[in-house]
């Protein structure tokens, strides 16, 4: 919610109030919310087998009460999103809408990537539209890479440490076509393409590189402190220790890419 609100304020160069800011948070916590439970409701005989802490497939909650409960968050972030700038609101839906594809039928295909690599670059895009700021062609265009590969990352790191649970008819991801040994590595090719590209584009482009100096060393300490740990063996509290490293401060790469960006 922080970072979704910064990357507005970012985007405009600080000259935003901080109803822009606070509305698009909403959207984004509100559209994710509801794309949880569309998650859990597609995923509750699946979630059933290894996720019974989950009250779907435990029981407690049928189905119909839970499409009933994303009703709350839908309307909600669509309001904010359509009464802010329709664009925002249409931007919103697309991100939902890739998420429940995922859900209902890319979950086993190299579309679950694809998913996941456009909400990257519509988190952010919604950020530039939401603080109305006029952002130089090269740098939306450049936007459309490092957002992608960094959302590319996020799911492939995010994804990981369910490898075993996920390891079963209708729950494998493109993790189980390349195997747990190339799963990793691939993981962090995406991600350390995605740092690449974003201090590159701000070179090429314009703009202040000094923006990106922290997240850039942060993911350089925080992934050679990571391969050191796979290196020693790899469970799944290391991979779950991995994505708690890393997933979280990829929006915080995006928030300072569009400072530097706007800079």
């Amino acid at each position: 919610m922080a970072a979704a609100a910064l990357m507005v304020v970012a985007a405009a160069r600080g000259e935003v109030s901080w109803s822009r800011p606070l509305m698009y948070a909403v959207i984004v916590v509100s559209l994710a919310c509801c794309a949880g439970m569309v998650n859990s409701v597609l995923d509750a005989e699946i979630d059933g087998r290894s996720r019974l802490w989950r009250p779907l497939p435990a029981g407690r909650l049928t189905s119909r009460a839970g499409w009933i409960a994303m009703l709350a968050p839908l309307v909600a972030g669509s309001l904010a999103g359509f009464l802010s700038d329709w664009r925002v609101g249409v931007i919103g839906w697309a991100m939902l809408g890739v998420a429940a594809l995922y859900s209902a039928a890319w979950r086993g295909s190299l579309l679950s990537v694809a998913a996941f690599a456009l909400i990257g670059v519509l988190l952010p895009l919604g950020a530039i539209q939401i603080a109305d700021a006029s952002f130089a062609n090269d740098h939306l265009l450049w936007l459309i890479p490092v957002g992608a590969l960094a959302g590319m990352g996020g799911f492939l790191l995010y994804k990981l440490p369910y490898f075993e649970k996920d390891d079963e008819d209708g729950a494998r991801s493109i993790l189980h076509w390349l195997g747990i040994d190339m799963a990793i590595p691939t993981a962090w090719a995406v991600v350390t393409a995605a740092l690449a590209l974003a201090a590159a584009s701000i070179n090429i482009s314009g703009g202040e590189l000094v923006w990106l100096v922290g997240p850039l060393l942060y993911f350089i300490l925080a992934g050679l402190f990571c391969i050191w740990l796979m290196m020693r063996g790899v469970t799944e509290d290391r991979l779950a220790l991995q994505r708690t490293l890393i997933v979280p401060f990829l929006p915080v790469l995006m928030l300072c890419w569009l400072g530097a960006a706007a800079a």
